[in-house]
Parts: C-alpha cells; sequence; structure tokens
C-alpha cells in the first residue's frame, strides 16, 4: 500500500516537473523570438495620435509607447491597407540622393499605409475614397484620426500609384509630415518594417551610442496591428 502511495506520489512530482520544464522552454523560446526576431521601436512626435503615444518634442524623460516591428521581407510582402509601418521617405531628409543610401543619422517614421500599389485614391474632406469598376468607393476608417478644419491632408485630384509605391499619412493629420507633406508616395524599398504590437510605455534616454533609447519600460497586454 505505502509503495503504491510512494509510487503514485512519484508520478504526479513528475508530471509537475515535465510541465513546469515545458513551460519553461515554451517562455525561453517566445523570449528568444521576440528579442532575435523582431525590433524594438518607440514612438516618436505625436504624428499617429490618438492611435500611438509619443512625444511631440522627443527629449530625455518623455514618456511614449514602445512596441516591436517585423523587418523580414516576409512582413512587408503582406503589408495591407491600414498596416502600420515604419518608413523613410524617398527625399533629401532621409536619402543621400547621390547614391540612393540611407543616411547615417535618417529617422525612421511610423505612419499608417492608405493606399496600395497600383490604386487610384482620392481623399475629400479627410474621407478615403479608391476606384473600383471604374467609380469611387468611400472606404471606412477602422481607426480614429485628427482632423483639420483647413482639410490640408485632401488631394487636389486623384492620385493613381505606380506598382511598387505606398501613400502613408499620420493618424494625427495636422501634426503629421507624410505623404500629403512631401507631396509623393513612398516605394517599397523605403519600409523598413510592419508594426507588430505596441506592448507598453516606457521613458526615454540617450545611450552611451548617443541615440535615444526607452527605459523603466511599464508592459500591459500587447495591443497588436
Amino acid at each position: 500500500m505505502r509503495k503504491m502511495k510512494s509510487k503514485k506520489i512519484y508520478n504526479i512530482v513528475k508530471a509537475v516537473g515535465a510541465f513546469l520544464l515545458l513551460v519553461g522552454v515554451c517562455v525561453s523560446a517566445a523570449l528568444f523570438f521576440h528579442t532575435y526576431y523582431y525590433e524594438l521601436i518607440y514612438v516618436s512626435g505625436a504624428s499617429m495620435y490618438p492611435t500611438l503615444n509619443g512625444d511631440e518634442d522627443e527629449k530625455q524623460g518623455s514618456i511614449v509607447d514602445f512596441g516591436i516591428v517585423d523587418a523580414h521581407e516576409s512582413a512587408k510582402k503582406h503589408i495591407k491597407r491600414f498596416s502600420i509601418v515604419s518608413t523613410y521617405y524617398p527625399d533629401s531628409t532621409d536619402y543621400d540622393l547621390t547614391t540612393n543610401k540611407v543616411r547615417p543619422n535618417a529617422k525612421k517614421k511610423i505612419k499608417r499605409i492608405i493606399a496600395l500599389p497600383g490604386e487610384t485614391f482620392e481623399i475629400k474632406e479627410d474621407k478615403l475614397y479608391v476606384m473600383k469598376d471604374g467609380q469611387f468607393d468611400l472606404v471606412p476608417y477602422k481607426f480614429k484620426i485628427v482632423t483639420s478644419e483647413l482639410g490640408v491632408k485632401d488631394t487636389a485630384e486623384p492620385i493613381t500609384l505606380k506598382d511598387n509605391e505606398y501613400w502613408v499619412l499620420g493618424d494625427n493629420r495636422p501634426a503629421s509630415r507624410d505623404c500629403a507633406s512631401i507631396g509623393t508616395p513612398i516605394k517599397y524599398e523605403n519600409i523598413y518594417g510592419v508594426l507588430v504590437a505596441i506592448e507598453g510605455k516606457g521613458k526615454l534616454y540617450m545611450n552611451k551610442k548617443g541615440t535615444y533609447d526607452v527605459k523603466d519600460k511599464q508592459y500591459r497586454w500587447p495591443v497588436f496591428y
């Protein structure tokens, strides 16, 4: 009887140990994948408010959203309308136009994809219309935007994108420098990565490399995009 009881306890302990080992392996794999597959980003500026929160004047001590982006080709090839991307702009702000290489001090911008390659679209009174079967159809936004009474993001006339071009805007239209501001679309090769999730808030600080990073991270349940 005592042997049977001991064997039962042994089997329970063995099962619990195996379960804890499995949990440990899964957590370790998830952390490894998170750290080495994705890349950390933080939100700079207020151009994506109210969806994403950053500080209008980037400085040490600012409390900003942080999250992860997927910079792999597999993610960029599956970009959809309203995806949020990390991108450079195809002008002298971010590129050395003589070599067509990204400047060392260029900063990635976080914007939302509004129109896709090959589409003809227009924006009137901050509403998006995309041509389908010869007529413009209203495409409702699935997110909130901050608008301006001046309607500065309206297109003067319909725009047709080439096969490798995208139109990006910030959700905070009056405070965003984007395709409407620079007057040109971005290209596939300008896109760095696709936002996967916002994981929490943190405090900006200047690291030893002289660039901003995030510390004192306060994690919350991720918001996936």
